[in-house]
């Protein structure tokens, strides 16, 4: 394994169908998951890893994964997953991927769904949620806020109690 032409030289001796495989196997994917990946039965993916053992003479899949990945990365050839996880083809990193560096979270914070119009155009504050509301109201309209929602809480509550005692009385 220590020539290059070696190296293509084996990954030359798989079959499409056993590269298919032993793409989702370097992934640490389960003989199930590939089956259900690739619509074949459980037993076809572990016929097709063990024929590749075979022909590498490897001791067990993980041995076999190991060398095929191995092999792979000293051709240069992209495997099955990689290219589109591993290709960043020079863009940044996406500026709201990580954590925030201050611990309060606030619905700001918070990334639009995708497919959604921008949302600043909608509140143009940029405000979402609890901030805007104490943008337009204030701490003291929170407070009144929390207030009516806990007498509409007591209401429904009542309301639920009553229905109860009237069904009682039915039965």
């Amino acid at each position: 394994m220590t020539d290059i032409a070696q190296a293509k030289a084996m990954l030359d001796s798989l079959t499409g169908k056993q590269v298919e495989v032993l793409d989702r196997l370097v992934l640490h994917r389960t003989t199930k998951e590939i089956a259900r990946e690739l619509e074949i039965a459980p037993n076809t993916v572990d016929q097709r890893i063990t024929a590749v053992r075979d022909k590498w003479g490897t001791v067990n899949r993980k041995d076999t994964a190991r060398l095929y990945g191995r092999l792979v990365e000293l051709c240069g050839k992209p495997p099955y997953d990689f290219s589109r996880v591993d290709d960043r083809d020079g863009r940044a990193e996406e500026p709201d991927q990580d954590l925030p560096v201050d611990p309060v979270f606030v619905l700001s914070d918070a990334r639009p769904l995708v497919g959604h119009p921008d949302w600043t155009e909608i509140r143009p504050s940029g405000l979402a949620g609890l901030e805007a509301f104490d943008a337009k109201f204030g701490r003291a309209g929170r407070i009144v806020a929390v207030i009516v929602l806990a007498l509409m809480m007591a209401l429904t509550l009542v309301a639920a109690l009553s229905i109860a005692d009237a069904l009682g009385h039915l039965i």
